[in-house]
């Protein structure tokens, strides 16, 4: 008899070559389209799971397994074999992260078939043919699939399901238009039937004539984009950054000025991608922006220059003081990098993360550091973290500015990979914060305040 289908898993497939990047990377309403499609895969299956090769980007977005392949390259079949190697029970369902407008109604059908049928298959099929992305499966089909993927001669799913028992369920003409899936930027439309914002990872390809060494024909790089930041009709500031995460950004941003201090503070925010430019509307007076637009254009040194007054930090020998250990900062900078899509793909971004002393919470990247550090403190805004037991950790220099970003929302600790600057040391001690540098290698520089960190 058939056991129940209880678990399911979304496949990420290989580097999606027309798209420059692989589709788990593309964000939507705010993450990666992986993490959107657990979400709608929670709502019908009492466990689910992911299978890529670029676990390090999606770990600290999702609570649930992820996985990478066996038998890695080698397309849908190794997800397929690599999910079932993980499946508790007898079977499990399995979709394609880029197939988003696969309805619930349509899984449910699929599930229900599987648990009636004795078939180690059942995957759906629409007039031109099987969709073997959007199936149950059997862990029967283990050493079938081993089989394949060790002779990797024909590694076609629509020729391995044709060679096992397979039962389709029939999807009518009407809905199959929702097994369209993504596969080059013209699709990213698609995307847009079901979420609010879609951001495709921002790269493009680039010819170059490349002299010395191996030879190289294209390269890809990373697209940076100018906005203007207009606050209750005022232009407050011009910024170049990756056109991702920009309501993140603006939100840190005005945080850093000391005019937002929740994210309820702005009552109204409009991107224009096409005109480059961001419209926010703030629940705030004239006078404030005004000073706000001053300060875009000062170049006095010292707390004047930084807006309101900064808090200080709680003394770390009171009770309830928070602490993060040495190994922590270490192992998160460690992975910085290889949490970044833009950067494993041009190496041209600054990396920024938010971590409470146990998980990365939050993890941005930008083209500059200061941009990477505004999106990850305007996420902690929007997602109510909070910001006064964590550590804010950075790829770049770090700045007295920076410190700013960390003081505005009482963040503790500030820890870079790379070098501090006195006047951000000054700052820092003057408010209480505790400030690490060259955090790598094993080793970090604390600067003040070191009795947080435990080592």
């Amino acid at each position: 008899m058939p056991e129940n289908v209880t678990e399911a898993f979304v496949l990420c497939g290989g580097e999606s070559e027309r798209l420059g990047f692989a589709k788990e990377m593309l964000r939507v309403d705010g993450m990666p389209l992986a993490a959107a499609m657990v979400q709608k895969l929670q709502r019908l299956f009492s466990a689910s799971a992911v299978i890529t090769n670029h676990p390090a980007y999606l770990e600290h977005w999702l609570t649930v397994p992820v996985w990478p392949d066996a038998f890695p390259g080698l397309g849908p079949l190794a997800g397929i074999h690599a999910g079932l190697k993980q499946t508790q029970g007898g079977r499990a369902f399995f979709i394609a992260c880029d197939m988003p407008l696969v309805s619930d109604e349509i899984i449910r059908r699929i599930a229900a078939a599987a648990e009636r049928s004795p078939a180690p298959a059942v995957v759906a099929r629409i007039e031109r043919g099987p969709e073997p992305l959007c199936g149950v499966y059997s862990t029967s089909l283990l050493p079938a699939l081993e089989e394949r993927l060790q002779s990797p001669g024909n590694l076609s799913a629509l020729r391995f399901l044709a060679d096992i028992e397979t039962e389709y369920v029939q999807v009518g003409r009407r809905e199959a238009p929702c097994f369209r899936d993504v596969d080059a930027p013209s699709d990213l439309a698609l995307l847009r039937e079901v979420f609010r914002d879609v951001e495709p990872l921002p790269v493009r390809r680039q010819a170059v004539e490349q002299v010395g060494g191996a030879s190289l024909k294209e390269d890809i790089l990373a697209e940076e984009r100018a906005f203007g930041l207009h606050v209750n009709g005022i232009r407050l500031v011009s910024v170049l950054c990756l056109p991702v995460a920009l309501r993140e950004w603006t939100t840190g941003y005005l945080s850093f000025l000391g005019l937002v201090r929740r994210h309820a503070d702005i009552t109204r925010f409009e991107p224009d991608y096409e005109a480059g430019r961001m419209v926010v509307e703030l629940d705030t007076d004239e006078g404030s922006l005004q000073k706000a637009v001053r300060l875009q254009i000062s170049s006095t040194c010292g707390a004047a220059v930084y807006g309101p007054a900064l808090p200080h930090m709680v003394p770390q020998a009171d009770a309830g003081s928070w602490r993060v250990r040495k190994e922590h900062v270490l192992a998160v900078m460690r992975k910085l990098r290889r949490m970044a899509p833009v950067f494993a793909r041009t190496g041209a971004t600054h990396q920024a993360a938010f971590s409470d002393g146990e998980n990365v919470l939050h993890f941005f990247e930008d083209v500059g550091r200061h941009n990477a550090i505004d999106k990850v403190m305007g996420r902690c805004l929007m997602a109510g973290t909070d910001t006064s037991r964590g550590v804010l950790l950075a790829t770049g220099r770090l700045n007295a500015q920076m410190v700013v970003k960390a003081l505005r929302q009482g963040t503790p600790v500030v820890a870079t990979r790379s070098a501090v600057t006195a006047h951000a040391v000054q700052l820092a001690a003057s408010h209480g914060l505790t400030v690490v540098g060259f955090a790598r290698g094993g080793r970090l520089n604390i600067y003040n305040a070191p009795e947080r960190i435990v080592v």
